[in-house]
């Protein structure tokens, strides 16, 4: 199994070095952030996505999505799509629909089913999906996916506590906007620090840990990098367009 990064920043993230938040795990798109779409034609791994997990509609999380549907329709997709999201997705799919947005409605040359639910549950190719409340600024859900082999759990973005009770993973990928040191404004905007995942990773018995949505303050990453390995030891600080074996 692998993982790879296509966009590893925040929504704050300036510059090119990170792009927005999205990663693929083998056959899913975690979230879709602007840019990923063309990262994942350089990775060839755009006619791969089988389905596409939207963690909450904030802008850096969704906006690379109609890109993504229209290069379905570009491509010639036939194999079906299946998007799990919290509510609030299918009147934005409408409107870009009704003003032609994306050329055709994809529901019109393939498979094409939404998943729209406050507690989602999906069955997409071998994985069994299932949508987690955790607490933000707007609803977002977090995602456990499971198969007979392994189990992965991806929060979108967070603030603590970010390990609903009994929950267990195997691979963690967890935000980090924050170092420790903005533990408040973390609390304040809905997010997490290294420290806070790495607790998180350790009490879910995780084998690893990958943080991502990572903010944009100057040394930040020299930070976020030793206090999530004092947290927790095998732990990754994710790049964009890193990969990693499973």
């Amino acid at each position: 199994m692998k993982i790879t990064f296509l966009g590893t920043g925040a929504g704050n993230f300036l510059g090119g070095r990170r792009q927005m938040s999205s990663a693929f795990f083998e056959g899913l798109l975690l979230d879709c952030g602007a840019g990923a779409t063309g990262r994942l034609h350089d990775t060839s791994l755009f006619d791969q996505v089988e389905g596409i997990l939207i963690s909450h509609l904030h802008t850096d999380h969704i906006a690379g999505l109609f890109d993504f549907l229209l290069h379905t329709l570009l491509t010639g997709r036939k194999r079906p799509l299946t998007i799990v999201t919290p509510p609030g997705l299918s009147p934005i799919l409408r409107d870009m629909n009704r003003v032609q947005a994306m050329v055709k409605d994809p529901a019109e040359l393939y498979d094409f089913r939404l998943v729209e639910s406050l507690r989602p549950e999906a069955m997409i190719g071998r994985w069994r999906v299932r949508g987690i409340p955790l607490d933000h600024t707007v609803y977002n859900l977090g995602y456990l996916v499971t198969s007979d082999d392994a189990t992965l759990f991806y929060t979108g973005d967070t603030r603590q506590p970010s390990a609903p009770e009994g929950l267990r993973a195997d691979f963690v990928v967890h935000e980090a906007t924050y170092a420790d040191r903005d533990a408040h404004r973390a609390q304040e905007y809905g997010h997490s620090t290294p420290s806070q995942a790495a607790h998180a990773a350790t009490v879910m018995k995780a084998s690893r840990l990958f943080l991502t949505h990572i903010g944009s303050r100057e040394g930040i990453d020299a930070e976020i990098s030793r206090e999530m390995r004092a947290g927790f030891a095998d732990s990754t600080l994710a790049e964009d367009l890193s990969q990693h074996e499973l």
